[in-house]
């Protein structure tokens, strides 16, 4: 039987360093043209802005169905619908873990950091935003074109998940995996307006009464055209709700070293 610690994925360390996150306004026309729908369709993305990101490390996976199973059977929990029961069948043991709340994949996080003895959590949206674009403003996680040999999205036909890891030739630059397509994943990070300030209370996890209390996801997912899963797009969902195309990955602080 697998111990907890090796069904954790690797981690790529990710160093302090500057993103320029989101989309420039001038280019939310050409978005609107190319891809459909009105320039305010995009316009959650602009401006486009500097953030200071601290080093931190990101799973070079999502979290897979045969790690979450073991925090059901320790927590009792509710298991994903997908599974027909308390646990995965065996051949998705691989597959990214979906159906799970924004809530319960944070209580997954708190459960794994005390077993493992590591401040688990998820990425906040610049965090994965850093992670998928580098040192550049690539649009995806390899360059600016679309491919759909690169990522699981509707034009690549797959018609389902994949396992997690099917596309390591789609790496981001600092080695992360699946951060195109195959399933949007659930971010540390409250709906809110750029620019983005992590001390405007967008981070916190008692979001303020008045506050959207929608959580930001992304990366797209194998159901959407290839612009979902551009580095840039945002989309958000009540951290009670769930779908078969959602799941998350984990990440952790680490300690600057210059």
């Amino acid at each position: 039987m697998k111990q907890i610690r090796d069904l954790l994925p690797k981690f790529c360390s990710i160093p302090r360093g500057i993103v320029l996150m989101g989309t420039p306004n001038e280019q939310l026309s050409d978005l609107a043209r190319q891809f459909g729908g009105t320039r305010e369709s995009y316009a959650e993305e602009a401006p486009q802005h500097s953030v200071e990101i601290a080093a931190f490390a990101m799973a070079q996976v999502p979290v897979t169905n045969a790690l979450y199973a073991e925090w059901i059977k320790h927590s009792g929990q509710r298991a994903p619908i997908v599974w027909h029961g308390s646990q995965p069948p065996a051949e998705l043991a691989n597959y990214p873990v979906v159906d799970v709340t924004w809530d319960e994949a944070v209580a997954c996080c708190d459960w794994l950091s005390s077993e493992v003895n590591l401040a688990l959590r998820l990425p906040s949206e610049a965090e994965w935003e850093r992670a998928a674009r580098g040192d550049d403003t690539r649009i995806y996680p390899w360059g600016d074109q679309a491919d759909p040999t690169m990522m699981n999205i509707k034009e690549s036909m797959r018609g389902g998940l994949a396992p997690v890891g099917s596309y390591p030739q789609a790496a981001s630059p600092f080695g992360v995996y699946d951060l195109a397509g195959n399933i949007w994943e659930w971010t540390s990070s409250l709906q809110k307006s750029y620019p983005y300030r992590p001390d405007d209370g967008r981070e916190a996890r008692q979001p303020a009464p008045e506050a959207d209390r929608r959580r930001i996801m992304r990366g797209g997912c194998w159901g959407n055209p290839s612009h979902f899963a551009r580095n840039t797009c945002r989309f958000r969902l009540h951290p009670e709700r769930s779908t078969h195309l959602l799941g998350f990955r984990l990440a952790y602080s680490l300690l600057d070293t210059d």
